[in-house]
């Protein structure tokens, strides 16, 4: 299945579709959806589930989990 998906602002209630010469099938399906108007985001910070409230990191997660002497211990 192959799909065209465009956005366009309707003149008059009214929307002209123009398909592909690769689209010329007996049928097709057309789906209209409003588009919904989002606003940027600002300056709210996502935040920590309530669930994880107290909860602690006991891990370096930059340093090596393996000492740098011990690298090359496969060799």
């Amino acid at each position: 299945m192959e799909a065209l998906r465009f956005r366009t602002k309707p003149v008059d209630r009214r929307i002209m579709i123009e398909l592909p010469a690769d689209m010329d099938t007996d049928t097709v399906e057309v789906i209209v959806l409003g588009a919904k108007k989002t606003s940027p985001k600002r300056g709210k910070c996502r935040r920590p589930p309530t669930e994880l409230k107290g909860t602690v990191i006991h891990d370096d997660l930059i340093e090596p989990a393996v000492p740098e002497g011990e690298w090359d211990a496969l060799q």
